[in-house]
């Protein structure tokens, strides 16, 4: 599982505990979904990079990997 999700679950799960009443559980709802998209955009900028990274580091030392 990717940590956008685990991180998003645990803040979902924390702000829900709080007892809200329907219309703010209701507008908390953006709030869980901005975050949630937010750190999965990081977690996918970061594998882009891990990737990028490896692959350059494969080229200089002339490995080649087939995907």
């Amino acid at each position: 599982m990717a940590i956008s999700n685990e991180l998003s679950s645990e803040i979902a799960a924390a702000i829900l505990a709080e007892k809200k009443n329907p219309q703010e559980l209701n507008q908390l709802k953006d709030v869980i979904l901005r975050v949630h998209t937010a750190l999965q955009k990081m977690s996918e900028d970061a594998r882009a990079r891990r990737f990028k990274t490896r692959s350059r580091s494969a080229t200089n030392s002339g490995e080649h990997h087939s995907s």
